[in-house]
């Protein structure tokens, strides 16, 4: 008789626990000696909610892989259409180019950086198809048969259009492929129809379910030549989405005849098998159209308004993988707004800020993860509209109302630092404490803003580089040779600026705009090539929350609660807390936490040879 050894090359490991990280390989047998038992991690199919678009839309159209996807056109509001693209990379969401025309309900083939856009409504059928190459769009060749609600399969110069509709006569059966240079029709479908998905190679496609004129299940397979009808959907559905190819495909979301459904099926060659549903059922969504089964990408869509902004990835995994949030934390002793913060998420520091106009806290409180604790005040001087650097034990304040100069250090009680060379408020800050700390910007008087940067070695302060775009309010977080600068504005009356520039210790270089001005009096944590911003008012306050990478920022998951005039604490991307600012009361007096994306293995499944 075989051996589990003879057979998988493999021992029966004996193992502690049901969960046991990189020692277990999916589908691997081991005896769980906890359990007194034998079992086996095995993966299981699941979407998980991930970082949203920037912009909520409908009827849009998207391809790429999971973590190389795009998204571009679409509806919001109705009947507005937009020409923005996104971009996803596996983490959120970042700007790319627009497209030359706007329109909706149109279709997407290729790569990020080979991507192919074509059809699509905008007050009138379009047969524009625009080629990118991962930062703008060109115009190419025109469909021969202009129409909305067409499907699309293939790659940049070899693509493939079928279905839709004119909305004021039928349902079409035209297809057509792309060379890179034109259309050219060949073979029809069988079955006439629009608002349909698509998956696969120009040479080995799906057609699946849509409207002809009523909603059908059918599923029509292609060859490079011809459709051949082949097993209908479990659930017939119109403006759902798909991936993958003609023997490993998957179909998600859409409108069934009763209900929008987030119903999710697999495709063997064969027949198609329901699995979990999407957590966010919606239709007209669309999803990274090149990639493989099973790890894909479903984004936007819906009836709205409010048209869905949500993103979810597609795993079979032994592990489950939970998306980043927002929670609330603990409740300040004293509510404010324009406070200084640091430290971390479980060992945070806030400081100074005021309470209403006039009235203005000493007061320090620190943070170990679930409540605030008072610390020594401040005493030297009132903190408003300052900024610290350094750790909940440990560090510096410096600036602040009215166009201070003042300076602290911390080490559980306060002595009065140097002084400043520029008396400025609303400043930024970056550092690890009093002996390595930046101040950066900020506002010199009532109208002007500053590119000044002073740095402070322990006992006093000297200028570094200029930035190249002066402003206050912004967000300021790293380490002295390696700081970040982001958003902000240049006078209280212009609008919010874009521009990040990083800090090396001499000089500052711009680096990736954020895409979504999040305002003035925005909050950050974080290093240099893994950092966060959250809130600030644009005019109205935001929960806008952002990720930078170290070249390009993109979307995480949005703040409970929109707000500003506050600053935040976090050593790195994946753990941050705001506390205090406004202009809300439940704001002023609380916090929240941010947890990054986390994943962990499933607990292992036992065996039964009953």
């Amino acid at each position: 008789m075989s051996t589990y050894q003879s057979l998988k090359g493999l021992k029966v490991k004996y193992l502690s626990a049901a969960t046991t990280g990189d020692r277990a390989t999916e589908g691997e047998i081991f005896y769980n000696s906890g359990g007194f038992s034998i079992a086996s991690h095995i993966g299981l199919g699941a979407w998980s909610a991930t970082a949203s678009l920037s912009t909520g839309r409908t009827h849009l159209c998207g391809s790429g892989t999971q973590t190389a996807a795009f998204a571009a056109g679409g509806l919001n509001p109705a009947p507005t259409v937009l020409n923005n693209t996104e971009e996803y990379n596996g983490s959120g969401w970042g700007a790319g180019g627009d497209l030359n025309t706007a329109r909706s309900t149109l279709a997407a083939a290729g790569s990020q950086t080979a991507g192919l856009a074509f059809g699509g409504n905008a007050t009138t059928l379009r047969n524009e198809s625009e080629e990118y190459d991962g930062s703008s769009w060109t115009e190419g060749d025109n469909l021969n048969t202009a129409r909305r609600g067409l499907a699309g399969a293939g790659t940049q110069t070899a693509g493939l259009a079928f279905g839709g509709s004119n909305p004021t006569t039928t349902e079409k059966n035209e297809t057509e492929t792309y060379n890179g240079s034109s259309w050219t029709e060949v073979a029809n479908l069988n079955d006439a129809r629009d608002f349909v998905a698509g998956l696969g190679t120009q040479t080995a496609a799906l057609c699946i379910s849509g409207e002809s004129p009523s909603l059908v299940a059918s599923v029509e397979s292609w060859d490079g030549s011809s459709w051949t009808e082949v097993g209908d959907l479990n659930t017939a559905r119109f403006g759902a989405a798909a991936s993958g190819t003609t023997s490993a495909g998957l179909a998600f979301g859409g409108q069934s005849s009763t209900a929008v459904v987030g119903v999710t099926e697999s495709w063997d060659g064969t027949s198609w098998t329901e699995l979990a549903d999407l957590s966010t059922a919606r239709e007209h969504l669309a999803g990274s159209l090149s990639a493989s089964n099973p790890a894909t990408v479903a984004f936007g869509g819906g009836d709205g308004p409010p048209f869905s902004a949500a993103t979810e990835e597609w795993n079979i995994s032994t592990s489950a993988t939970t998306a980043g949030a927002w929670a609330s934390g603990g409740n300040l002793n004293t509510g404010r707004i324009n406070v200084s913060m640091g430290g971390t998420q479980t060992a945070g520091i806030v400081l100074g800020g005021h309470t209403s106009p006039g009235a203005e806290p000493k007061a320090v409180e620190t943070y170990n993860g679930s409540a605030f604790t008072s610390a020594t005040a401040i005493g030297p001087y009132s903190g408003d509209y300052a900024a610290y650097a350094g750790s909940s034990t440990a560090g510096i304040i410096f600036g602040g109302a009215p166009y201070a100069t003042n300076s602290a250090e911390y080490d559980g009680s306060w002595t009065g630092g140097g002084a400043l060379s520029t008396g400025r408020s609303q400043l930024m800050g970056a550092g690890t404490g009093a002996t390595s700390a930046v101040a950066i910007g900020g506002f010199t008087d009532s109208t002007t803003s500053t590119v000044a940067t002073e740095e402070y070695g322990g006992s006093s302060w000297t200028a570094g580089g200029n930035m190249n775009t002066q402003r206050g309010r912004g967000a300021g977080f790293g380490i002295e040779t390696a700081a970040l600068v982001v958003g902000g504005n240049t006078s209280p009356d212009t609008a919010v600026t874009a521009n990040s520039e990083e800090y090396n210790g001499s000089s500052w270089t711009e680096s990736g705009d954020i895409f979504t001005a999040t305002g003035t009096y925005i909050g950050g944590w974080g290093t240099q090539t893994d950092g966060v911003i959250v809130g600030g008012a644009n005019p109205s306050y935001v929960t806008t929350t952002l990720g930078y990478d170290g070249t390009a920022w993109s979307t995480r998951p949005a703040a409970a609660n929109a707000a500003g005039r506050t600053q935040t604490a976090g050593a790195n991307g994946s753990a941050g807390l705001r506390a205090g600012g406004g202009p809300s009361t439940t704001q002023r007096d609380g916090s929240e936490e941010f947890t990054g994306e986390t994943t962990a293995l499933r607990a292992a499944k036992t065996i039964d040879f009953d």
